[in-house]
């Protein structure tokens, strides 16, 4: 349940769409198994897991949705094998080669007898609506599956009027100045212990720190040699870190005041109230947290 990452989406107008109604709407796409010719599915299922049938969790005027992603694993070695085998076999039956459309069709072919011997494998996407911040937040950065996920609520919801989140300040140009050491940073912020630089003339110029004091002369000097700060580990208020790229997403998130991995004080509660309490804790710390960044970036970027 707790986001390791985050990417931001603001909303453009009002979003007054209730935790039932969005219930209703994401029945239309509640996850169903892929079927022994299926590749891929995807769809909604209870955030809570078995706990709970309810596909929109609630709590505290913030909603968490979750969406399973199962695929089947069929590598491409794999094809590639059978296909030479039975291309052999074909060329060997007519005494000629196989080309062009042929081999696609053996390739499909190929595909649709395998997919039902092969192994699936699932993975999840969590939405997290904070109506009264205006935000959208989704725990991943990967473009790819941000589309896949946008698209999925799109398809329940008809219209979502949301943009990923752009400020008026370059994260990449205020990295550098904290780096640099000409900018100082907030008080309420400190930075951590890794960042990437590249090279302003050479996109393929990277150099990665890690484990390093930050504010040493030898990271420093890095930032004095034309070279841009991408990425950067930051703290805020002593309570959650992270690592914040130029495109404003958010990596490695911890929570520095409690311990999500340590069930031992919670292991005899009622399951739904401690997932309960979580959602809010997580969901609180993001309210305060993401609109700070926002403003420390000169706030949203105007059209």
């Amino acid at each position: 349940m707790w986001f390791k990452s985050a990417s931001l989406f603001s909303f453009q107008e009002k979003f007054e769409t209730s935790a039932e109604e969005l219930e209703e709407m994401l029945q239309e796409k509640a996850f169903t198994p892929v079927n022994r010719r299926q590749l891929n599915s995807y769809g909604w299922v209870p955030p809570m897991g078995a706990e709970s049938e309810q596909l929109v969790h609630s709590t505290s005027g913030f909603m968490l949705l979750k969406a399973r992603r199962e695929e089947r694993i069929l590598p491409s070695s794999v094809i590639a094998e059978h296909m030479a085998e039975r291309i052999q076999e074909m060329e060997a039956k007519l005494d000629r080669k196989i080309r062009g459309k042929e081999k696609l069709d053996i390739r499909d072919n190929v595909v649709m007898e395998l997919t039902p011997q092969a192994f699936t494998r699932s993975t999840y996407d969590q939405v997290l609506f904070m109506p009264k911040q205006e935000l959208l937040v989704l725990d991943n950065t990967s473009p790819k599956k941000l589309d896949q996920c946008t698209s999925l609520l799109r398809e329940c919801i008809g219209d979502l009027p949301v943009k990923p989140v752009q400020t008026e300040t370059s994260q990449a140009a205020l990295f550098t100045r904290w780096l640099k050491g000409t900018r100082k940073l907030p008080a309420d912020m400190e930075m951590g212990d890794e960042c990437v630089l590249q090279d302003e003339d050479n996109i393929a110029g990277f150099v990665r720190c890690s484990k390093q004091d930050l504010g040493s002369d030898e990271i420093r000097n890095l930032s004095t040699t034309g070279k841009m700060v991408k990425k950067i580990a930051l703290e805020s208020n002593e309570t959650i870190s992270f690592v914040l790229d130029d495109e404003f997403g958010f990596s490695k998130i911890k929570f520095l005041d409690t311990n999500p991995d340590d069930g031992s004080d919670t292991a005899d509660l009622d399951p739904r109230a401690v997932f309960d309490t979580n959602v809010t804790l997580m969901a609180l710390e993001f309210s305060t947290l993401f609109p700070r960044v926002v403003e420390v970036f000169g706030g949203m970027k105007k059209e």
